[in-house]
């Protein structure tokens, strides 16, 4: 009996020896295996990591880029918002069809105003000097020479709907008594390629035959200003 439960005794021993080492074994291969895993894990994460932040990278330069362009074009817009309030301001070109034409004596010898009064419906402006060419009785077949610019500097004109504003014109009387007598202008507005006959009613322009260098007529630049008037 005593051999019977000693064998009993060292089998359970034994049994509970391989239990322990196959526990053991156990324990390491899943420690193992994890820190496999683990390592796999942590590499993958590293290299995805890194592939998102590379191409967010890339992302943040372009949208960077694509913002940079929206910018641009808001400047250009911004840029366009203040023409169009400019243009607003000073108004559109004034043109022959909205405008009406006189003449009249400025008091001064030798000297003609010419009004363009607007005649449209909302404001106009002007720059420059107007084109000017003197025009006999017998039409536009009947022309003199076209009027020579001041040395004057031209500024910016607003004309509102009714309003006028003028040019001087001054010319050099004929003396020799063999000039010919204009009654008639051909007026165009600064920066326009179309002009209005102008009639000079009781006024005359006699002027010699165009010699040397020195011009008979000479224009001042728009802007001309009389009493009140624009």
């Amino acid at each position: 009996m005593r051999v019977k439960k000693m064998s009993a005794l060292a089998l359970i021993v034994a049994a509970a020896g391989l239990s322990l080492t196959a526990c053991t074994s156990g324990d390491g291969s899943s420690a193992s295996a994890n820190t496999s895993a683990s390592s796999s894990t942590t590499a993958g994460t590293s290299t995805g990591a890194s592939s998102s932040t590379t191409a967010g990278g890339r992302g943040s330069a372009s949208g960077s880029s694509s913002s940079g362009s929206t910018g641009s074009t808001g400047s250009g817009k911004g840029s366009g918002s203040a023409a169009q309030a400019q243009s607003s301001t000073s108004g559109s070109r004034c043109k022959v069809p909205h405008l009406a034409f006189s003449a009249t004596a400025s008091g001064i010898k030798d000297e003609i105003v010419v009004n363009m009064k607007n005649t449209g419906s909302s404001k106009c402006s002007m720059h420059g000097f107007p084109g000017v060419q003197l025009v006999g009785p017998d039409g536009l077949g009947d022309t003199g020479p076209d009027a020579a610019r001041a040395d004057a500097t031209a500024s910016t004109v607003t004309v509102g709907p009714g309003e006028e504003t003028r040019f001087l014109l001054h010319f050099s009387p004929d003396t020799s008594g063999s000039g010919k007598t204009y009654t008639r202008l051909l007026v165009t507005p600064p920066n326009e390629t179309v002009g209005e006959i102008v009639n000079l009613n009781d006024l005359t322009i006699t002027v010699a035959p165009a010699s040397g260098t020195v011009p008979d007529v000479v224009v001042d630049p728009v802007g001309y200003h009389v009493g009140s008037g624009k």
